[in-house]
């Protein structure tokens, strides 16, 4: 299945490159569409479906799509004695060819540092317009004998390409990003998020999530899967910690491995359409990563989150169910189990309400109820992960932190965090379908 899935992908490669080359010839030929001139102003726009290519397909088409871009241009020099020296292969053939060379790879390169599709796009069709005007420059200073011999006719050619290729980024980088994200595949992913306590599906079209499911503790896997359906689903994408435990394709569906950080802050980003943020992802630990518009990247982490939460209620509060233990929290009062402020001071204290927290679970005794308990333990636990996340943040000059997980959406989590943001003058977001971020940013993943 897997040699199956393979070749279909390199044959859906080999016919979008063919089309993308037809569309090079008949641009070439169809006044004002691959060539637009505006009296001695002439540029192009085949340099975008080069780099639309390139960053779609990758470099080896790219230098495929340069190639075919190189000859239409030496066959329109023959007709055109205005541009007689691009009949030589060096000044015409090998920079297109070298277009797509770096386009492709830019992308290629882009893409490891987990940066947005849409800044790997205008990036990579940025270098390969670049690389266009400074080699076909290049070329024309070093191999044609025409302009070599006529130093004033080859200022004018060098202005009138370096005026060109102005005109000629500022379009790639405005068009290719859009669109690639208007041409890529619009398939159905499923993302699949298998942490060390609970696994959780999405099904995204379109880059929307329009359905999702959390597997119960009792039913397996295999049982999930098939519950939540895969009718019509073209790839897979998994990650969690329990994806390492997925070999092959599930379903005899292409199947993915994506990185956890990398899902985490793609789903955390389309959710909450922040670019510049600290994501919060709240599982059985909870780790911190920085998003910026360039790049994201892993700064940190706590054995804090839902493990501990969980295994502390099972032992004080008799329940390892989550939704008993949010039914007991909401009920709670945290007087009844924190030490706060209004109780060793009187009146307020600079910016900290008499409620403010003293001591997490210090009234705790055998006499305490199990909704004050359960309210303490989530009040801890929530509080201790949004100061971490402030330190975070700010040490990496953001106010505004996502908050992802499962179990980021509880009302006592909201009030918790409240607290933390009044304190230290934060923001925090918990966007809708946050339980399903990392599921999302998988299925989201290139």
């Amino acid at each position: 299945m897997e040699l199956a899935s393979k070749r279909k992908t390199n044959t859906r490669d080999l016919v979008r490159a063919g089309i993308l080359s037809a569309l090079i010839i008949v641009m070439t030929v169809v006044p004002y569409t691959g060539y637009i001139s505006y009296g001695l102003v002439e540029i192009t726009t085949l340099h975008i479906v080069v780099a639309v290519g390139a960053v779609m397909l990758g470099w080896r088409y790219g230098a495929v799509l340069g190639f075919v871009w190189g000859v239409t241009c030496m066959l329109r020099a023959l007709t055109n004695p205005l541009w007689a020296p691009f009949v030589n292969p060096m000044i015409c053939l090998v920079p297109r060819i070298i277009v797509g060379i770096v386009g492709g790879l830019t992308a290629q390169g882009l893409r490891k540092l987990r940066m947005r599709s849409g800044l790997v796009a205008a990036i990579s069709a940025a270098a390969a317009t670049l690389t266009n005007t400074v080699l076909v420059l290049s070329a024309l200073k070093l191999f044609s004998v025409v302009l070599t011999g006529l130093p004033l006719l080859g200022t004018i050619y060098a202005t009138l390409i370096g005026v060109n290729g102005s005109i000629e980024l500022v379009a790639a980088i405005l068009l290719v990003p859009v669109i690639v994200a208007a041409v890529s595949p619009r398939e159905l992913v499923l993302g699949i998020d298998i942490g060390a306590s609970t696994t959780k599906f999405a099904l995204v079209k379109n880059g929307k999530c329009i359905k999702e499911y959390r597997k119960p503790d009792e039913q397996s896997f295999e049982d999930a899967l098939d519950s939540f359906g895969y009718a019509g689903v073209k790839r897979i994408a998994v990650t969690g910690v329990g994806s390492s435990f997925i070999t092959g394709n599930l379903k005899g569906i292409p199947t993915v491995h994506k990185d956890e950080f990398t899902s985490v802050s793609r789903g955390a980003t389309k959710l909450s359409k922040k670019l510049n943020t600290l994501v919060v992802s709240i599982g059985t630990g909870t780790s911190f990563t920085r998003i910026t518009p360039i790049r994201a990247w892993h700064v940190g982490g706590t054995g804090l989150g839902g493990g501990m939460l969980m295994g502390l209620s099972s032992r004080l509060c008799g329940t390892g169910d989550m939704e008993e233990l949010q039914t007991l929290a909401a009920k709670g009062d945290l007087h009844a189990i924190d030490l706060q402020l209004k109780d060793v001071f009187e009146g307020t204290l600079s910016h900290l309400t008499p409620d403010a927290t003293v001591a997490n679970m210090s009234k705790l005794s055998d006499a305490s109820m199990r909704e004050d308990v359960a309210a303490g333990l989530c009040n801890m636990i929530f509080q201790s992960i949004g100061v971490m996340a402030v330190f975070a943040a700010k040490r990496h000059m953001t106010r505004t932190i996502i908050m992802v997980g499962t179990i980021t959406d509880w009302p006592i989590a909201q009030r918790s965090l409240d607290e933390v943001a009044a304190l230290h003058n934060v923001k925090f977001i918990v966007p809708d379908h946050a339980a399903f971020a990392t599921a999302i940013g998988a299925a989201l993943s290139e």
